[in-house]
């Protein structure tokens, strides 16, 4: 399995080495969860760049599939469907194929879920202050959480209701101060780290 995914030429010799030494080890999907603007979705494809393996969101995944966007799934049946969507679909996503998967801000904080997801990949917590979130957050309009007069009081809320269950990731990565290709390789040392004890 692991001969499929082929090193990508363009890398400085001391990514490529940390490439094929993670390549030998790597046994399941990388899962990518924490609060939305932490970088799940550009971090997540540079990584999977990185390593020569498929990137999935798995929101669009779900937009893709109902036909209709997740404020829409959320106002017409509710946040409990939306779960049992997202679980079905992350079941469905997680399979012995190395990958990397961004999954929606909530998508952890549900216990069947965040069980799943710890017992078959590689969990990665990607987190940065709220007011860094914000910044990289950009049009507000497309998060329906954010989409008010406090959009920092509510990231800064929501940030201290998610974090006890995002620390129950395997692996934790500070993304502050660190552009998307700066937090890849960063995650690719703490992946190497973590594969290196477990």
């Amino acid at each position: 399995m692991k001969n499929l995914h082929k090193t990508p030429t363009h890398l400085t010799n001391n990514v490529k080495k940390l490439v094929v030494k993670i390549l030998s080890t790597l046994d399941r999907p990388i899962i990518l969860v924490g609060l939305m603007g932490s970088g799940k979705s550009a971090v997540g494809r540079r990584t999977a760049k990185l390593l020569g393996v498929k990137f999935t969101d798995s929101d669009q995944i779900i937009v893709k599939e109902a036909g209709i966007s997740i404020a829409e799934i959320f106002e017409f049946s509710g946040e409990k469907k939306f779960r049992d969507i997202e679980l079905k679909t992350l079941t469905n996503l997680i399979c012995p194929a190395l990958q990397v998967i961004a999954t929606g801000g909530g998508a952890f904080c549900q216990k069947e879920t965040a069980n799943l997801l710890l017992e078959r990949s590689h969990v990665v917590w990607l987190k940065a202050p709220p007011k860094t979130l914000l910044s990289r957050i950009g049009n507000f309009k497309s998060r329906p959480l954010l989409d008010n007069d406090h959009p920092l009081t509510t990231l800064t809320e929501l940030n201290h209701k998610r974090q006890k269950y995002y620390q129950k990731a395997q692996i934790h990565l500070d993304t502050d101060g660190l552009s998307a290709p700066q937090a890849a390789e960063a995650l690719l040392h703490a992946l190497d780290t973590h594969l290196a004890t477990h």
